[in-house]
């Protein structure tokens, strides 16, 4: 943590910092906070460390947007690591990069569809690949692909509503599983190709309550990895491994079988 970002955190009346805490723990329905952004950094620590005792890691991050949660984690526990983040947002690309700057991480962020991610890494190259909140961005940039809505150069969130509105008519329709389910899968399969023969392929979500003010189907936004944990048990190459601590309706963790 910063010097500007520990000022910030302790100007939190403690009572407030361990209501967003005792919150996020009950129900993960987070509102944009410092508090959150600190608890998850802490969350991800905890999963390095689990997935990757050494101090020698390459991670990959898939749909990072400009969170800078898992860099900062690794800034701590892992300098002179490298993190990897695939994202095609350029705002957001160009906001995380700012936010990195001065780490003592060697950061990459590559501009570029993660299906074809194979083209900037080796294969058996990566230790652990990170979907920090990001499996619903990789299913909602899937849908907006397949209606013509451009991802890349817009501000994401004026693009967040047209999004939600897809999302809506996809659930709506009974349509969403069938349009989303196997570029998601032919995704897992490539970066399946990028994993070291220990590694892990990480999936954490929880809830904004912005999405769900603004309409995100609630079946959708809650049940998102027990979903995505079904699509995943027809993967070959890959096992479920569970990790003390963390709840599966919110994490999943996959390794190569």
């Amino acid at each position: 943590m910063s010097g500007s970002e520990l000022r910030e955190y302790l100007s939190i009346p403690e009572p407030e910092r361990l209501s967003q805490v005792k919150a996020i723990l009950e129900k993960p329905i987070a509102r944009f906070s410092l508090v959150i952004d600190v608890f998850f950094r802490a969350r991800w620590a905890e999963v390095l460390h689990a997935a990757h005792p050494g101090q020698d890691l390459v991670m990959l991050e898939i749909a990072s947007g400009d969170t800078d949660v898992i860099p900062q984690a690794m800034a701590r526990d892992y300098p002179h690591s490298r993190y990897f983040a695939a994202n095609m947002n350029r705002l957001l690309t160009e906001s995380l990069r700012a936010k990195t700057r001065g780490l003592p991480v060697d950061v990459v962020v590559i501009e570029e569809d993660a299906a074809a991610i194979q083209r900037h890494l080796p294969a058996e190259s990566v230790d652990v690949i990170g979907f920090q909140h990001g499996v619903n961005d990789v299913l909602q940039a899937i849908l907006c692909d397949r209606d013509g809505v451009d991802t890349t150069n817009t501000d994401w969130m004026k693009t967040l509503p047209k999004m939600i509105e897809i999302v809506q008519r996809e659930i709506g329709q009974n349509t969403f599983e069938q349009n989303v389910r196997p570029a998601f899968l032919s995704l897992l399969e490539a970066l399946l190709g990028l994993l070291k023969n220990d590694g892990l392929i990480v999936m954490s979500h929880y809830m904004f309550q912005l999405d769900l003010d603004w309409g995100y189907p609630p079946v959708l936004w809650e049940e998102l990895i027990p979903i995505v944990r079904g699509w995943t048990r027809s993967l070959p190459g890959v096992r479920e491994v569970f990790v003390d601590g963390f709840d599966p309706h919110w994490w999943l963790f996959l390794a190569k079988s």
